[in-house]
């Protein structure tokens, strides 16, 4: 018997404590479980956030990508720089063989030049010398022709036909009496006479001069010094002059000499 009321307490007692030791092992267990999620959600934020960071560049490949893109950017420019580089060098090459090509003409336009001077040189001399024997030559063209002419006169404003059908005949008679030259030894001779110009058909135009040559000389002196000495001429109550037919360069002469 006492050994029954010994079991029995002891049971009881156990069983007292039975529910609380599953309540105390739930709770364990609830806060084990709780523990458990907490460190299994702890476990998951610290994987994302390792993925995260993962995930994200970090500085050594955010400075290799700069790298990257600069060692790119650089090669980019190289090529372009080398491209345009060519491109220079080439229009250099172009304007050096302009260069050389002007520098070859301009040698070839030097020597030209030089050659022509010369040639110019000379031609100037030969202008010179023909220029001079050019005045001589007319020089003695004018002596020439002032000598042809020094047996001729110039009748001025004789009427047209008054000279009739031979002027020589008319002057040579006519001459010695209207400058009274009748004292003469030998008569008057005149080798030709003629007018000067193409006859004008208006009636109220000018004579043409009449030009007189004497086959002597001393007769055209004597002529010309009795008209002088007799001033005013008369053909017919109409005044006549007498002039020396001189040459035009020997009037030129004459006149630059006149003050």
């Amino acid at each position: 018997k006492l050994g029954k009321n010994i079991n029995r307490p002891t049971q009881s007692k156990f069983s007292d404590f039975t529910p609380k030791l599953s309540s105390e092992a739930s709770s364990e267990a609830s806060c084990e479980a709780n523990v458990s999620c907490e460190v299994s959600e702890t476990n998951t934020n610290t994987c994302q956030a390792m993925e995260e960071e993962n995930d994200k560049p970090t500085e050594r490949e955010k400075t290799a990508e700069s790298l990257d893109a600069v060692l790119a950017a650089i090669a980019n420019l190289k090529s372009d720089f080398s491209s345009k580089l060519d491109g220079i060098l080439s229009a250099i090459e172009t304007v050096r063989k302009d260069v050389n090509e002007c520098a070859k003409r301009v040698g070839e336009a030097e020597a030209r030049i030089s050659a022509t001077e010369d040639s110019i040189t000379t031609l100037e001399a030969k202008v010179r010398t023909l220029e001079n024997n050019n005045k001589d030559l007319e020089d003695k063209v004018l002596d020439l022709e002032a000598r042809s002419r020094r047996s001729n006169l110039r009748l001025v404003n004789l009427p047209e036909g008054a000279e009739g059908e031979d002027a020589c005949v008319f002057l040579e008679n006519w001459l010695p009496e209207v400058l009274n030259l009748a004292p003469l030894r030998t008569a008057l001779t005149l080798e030709r006479a003629h007018r000067v110009g193409q006859k004008s058909m208006s009636n109220t135009a000018a004579p043409r001069t009449m030009i007189i040559k004497f086959l002597n000389y001393k007769d055209k002196m004597t002529v010309i010094r009795a008209a002088r000495a007799k001033g005013q001429i008369l053909f017919k109550n109409r005044p006549v002059r007498f002039y020396e037919d001189l040459a035009t360069g020997v009037h030129k002469n004459k006149k630059s000499l006149t003050p």
